[in-house]
């Protein structure tokens, strides 16, 4: 909890934003005017003005001192502008990621908050790597759970939210009969078809005795 008064940078506390969460309404003790700033921000000193202040105190050929500069992937080749939402003139940055694309970006995204470390790839990147981890981590449950071709905790998998009978492993044909079956070892076996829910169910479930108990005990050794 910010304290009214407290100073960071050029931000006056003045007390917690009502509109936003996490928020605090903040003087500028440059320009005067009142904005909502996170807590984080302004604990962590990534802010310390209002933009219009910082963008005034900001030296006006700043874009031509980090021109060859490297940001994360980025080395800032240019500089060029552009009209913002606002329709006011923007500063936007000509940047060369390392795996040889081309990127613009904001001083503040490039310098300020360090949002744009590069085209896109190091995203794509580090997606990619969690997903491999993930998979592997996956592949090695299954290995364990592996007993005689059947991966023993899907045994236990709930019924599906889209079946139309409520009881695994059983399914209505459009003759109105039911049909019962099993998987085993990533193949499905026929248990027969029945003129009612309960008949089918309770073939059903005696495959399960047959089946799934030899399966589940093996693992549950192992």
């Amino acid at each position: 909890m910010l304290d009214p008064g407290q100073r960071f940078g050029s931000w006056e506390v003045i007390s917690p934003s009502r509109e936003k969460p996490y928020y605090y309404d903040c003087r500028c003790l440059k320009c005067g005017e009142i904005h909502a700033v996170t807590k984080s921000n302004l604990v962590r000193r990534k802010s310390s003005m209002c933009i219009k202040c910082a963008n005034r105190n900001r030296p006006r050929k700043i874009h031509e001192e980090i021109i060859g500069k490297k940001f994360g992937r980025l080395t800032v080749t240019g500089w060029t502008t552009r009209r913002n939402s606002a329709g006011k003139n923007q500063t936007i940055y000509i940047c060369e990621c390392e795996c040889g694309n081309a990127t613009t970006a904001t001083y503040d995204h490039l310098v300020v908050r360090r949002k744009k470390q590069s085209c896109g790839c190091l995203k794509s990147e580090i997606s990619k790597k969690t997903i491999r981890k993930t998979y592997k981590k996956i592949r090695e449950e299954q290995a364990k759970a592996s007993i005689d071709g059947t991966i023993a905790f899907t045994l236990d998998a709930k019924v599906s939210k889209n079946s139309k009978t409520g009881v695994k492993g059983v399914s209505k044909l459009k003759n109105g009969r039911f049909r019962a079956y099993i998987n085993l070892a990533r193949k499905q076996r026929h248990l027969g078809t029945f003129d009612s829910l309960e008949e089918a169910a309770a073939a059903r479930k005696e495959a399960e005795e047959k089946y799934f108990k030899p399966i589940l005990a093996k693992y549950k050794e192992k």
